[in-house]
């Protein structure tokens, strides 16, 4: 059974995260700026991987800036941080996962702080997590105003969902005038849902780089997770008006409007998109994923098997294991047959045994992910014994590896078998700690119903009627929680709740 320790003990990794993190500030210097070293010797390779980043933190042309880091390394494959960024930035699994190793393998050639930096990325690939986050604390303690190491910082910060934490780092930096921090602190106020500050963000982004076709695009997006779908559009054209190569616009009115509900529409411009544009395996697979969810918004499970099946099929072939196994995960969450769901969580740990180009983070939130599924699905069936057994399994991962990510499947698994006893109380424990992800805001918000909570109820409520990512787990809730809304016979604490038109 789940102790209450399990609680303790989960939140209190966090808490060490959020204090490490902190500590980076204590004593940094407020004096005198000091500029991140890039150490090679060679003046080309130096130039190009100054140009690619401009061109990815600011314009966010990330296949052009790919392409100047391949170059840098290409001038001198001892320039370790080159290696590094191209690492960071890559859009192909297999290179991401040979550009890290060759950052580690010649980090001898660079300076004492560079070797911080790559050891840090090294650390969190290994999912070494506190010593990652004590290299990363170090080398932001030693630039805290340097462009470069701010938004290495923010950024990694918010891909470990410590949105609050990321914002810290922009805030102490100082620095007000580059373009490409303000563009991740817009998506950072978005992600916290905080949509007033995101798109004051973006304006001022927009304002510093007219003529750009990104800031038109980046504006669509966050007008769209606020649920201004119309507007969103008009940016995104806006954008591809600036210039017709920019594929993400096209890409982003297929999303919003199969977030619309019109799903033939967006897969004709998920069509349109494939057919025009070249893209990077990892854009293939994010926006194949999209186009694959349009049948589970409009119900056609079939339509969608056959879609993620080829998906999947894809991520085989190329030999890209953790994308083969979350699609079988995505795949099984959505079956309405509970064995055919089953056979599909075998399929994605089978994949992901294989380990084949992926990082061993990846491997093992994506475990983690499974595990979560899989005590969902026996909490289902009502078998309560591979639903402990599975939480058990995720339970032992979250208290070994200090991941955030990690943590919150472990809480929306011990939230759902807590939440099928009954036991309101000690499932909001835990579903309050997985609050990104829809399946769990559901619960929470009939468990606080259900406790009598009715204000935390019509409140989250209300959050999650507003939730509008291109989720399979956004596609199974939000919509056909908005329809419940507008249904006598639903829940009446949802009745103030205003949805988006």
């Amino acid at each position: 059974m789940i102790t209450k320790t399990s609680v303790q003990r989960a939140a209190g990794s966090v808490s060490v995260l959020l204090v490490l993190i902190s500590s980076a500030f204590a004593g940094a210097p407020v004096a005198k700026p000091a500029t991140f070293p890039l150490t090679t010797k060679n003046p080309e390779a130096r130039r190009l991987v100054d140009e690619a980043l401009v061109q990815y933190i600011d314009h966010v042309a990330q296949p052009e800036a790919i392409a100047s880091l391949r170059q840098a390394v290409a001038a001198d494959p001892h320039f370790a941080m080159a290696h590094e960024l191209l690492a960071q930035i890559s859009l192909d699994s297999a290179e991401q996962v040979s550009e890290q190793q060759k950052a580690f393998a010649n980090r001898r050639y660079a300076s004492p702080i560079e070797r911080s930096a790559i050891q840090w990325y090294q650390d969190a690939a290994e999912h070494k997590m506190i010593p990652a986050i004590t290299s990363m604390n170090d080398v932001i303690s030693q630039y805290p105003h340097d462009k470069l190491i701010v938004w290495m910082g923010s950024w990694w910060l918010m891909t470990q969902t410590q949105y609050e934490r990321a914002l810290a780092v922009y805030e102490q930096s100082g620095i007000t005038d580059s373009p490409g921090l303000i563009n991740n602190m817009a998506y950072n106020y978005a992600d916290l849902r905080q949509y007033d500050k995101a798109i004051a963000f973006m304006a001022k982004y927009a304002a510093m780089l007219p003529g750009d076709p990104n800031p038109e695009d980046s504006y669509a997006e966050i007008l769209r997770l606020a649920g201004r779908f119309d507007e969103s559009i008009q940016h995104y054209r806006a954008a591809l008006a600036i210039d017709p190569k920019f594929y993400s616009s096209q890409f982003g009115i297929a999303d919003t409007y199969s977030l619309m509900g019109k799903q033939s529409q967006a897969r004709k411009e998920y069509k349109a998109g494939f057919k025009t544009f070249p893209l990077e395996e990892m854009q293939q697979v994010m926006w194949q994923t999209r186009e694959a969810t349009t049948y589970v918004r409009e119900g056609d499970m079939k339509g969608a098997d056959r879609a993620f099946q080829a998906l999947a099929n894809s991520a085989h072939s190329r030999q890209i294991s953790q994308v083969e196994a979350d699609t079988y995960r995505q795949m099984a969450i959505y079956q309405p047959d509970s064995k055919k769901a089953l056979q599909l969580l075998d399929k994605a740990e089978a994949a992901l045994q294989e380990h084949k180009n992926a990082t061993t983070t990846a491997i093992e939130q994506e475990e983690a992910q499974i595990l979560r599924a899989r005590v969902e699905l026996a909490v289902r069936i009502g078998d309560k014994k591979a639903g402990q057994a599975n939480l058990d399994r995720v339970d032992q991962m979250a208290q070994t590896a200090n991941d955030r990510l990690i943590e919150s499947a472990y809480h929306g698994a011990a939230a759902a078998i807590f939440y099928s006893e009954g036991n309101y109380d000690r499932a909001i424990e835990h579903l309050e700690q997985d609050a990104d992800n829809p399946l769990s805001v559901e619960l929470l918000v009939d468990a606080y119903e259900k406790s009598g909570d009715a204000e935390s109820a019509r409140r989250t409520a209300d959050s999650l009627a507003h939730r509008n990512d291109p989720t399979v787990e956004q596609a199974l809730v939000v919509p056909s929680f908005r329809k419940c809304y507008q249904d006598a016979s639903c829940n009446s604490a949802l009745k103030n709740v205003s949805l988006p038109q």
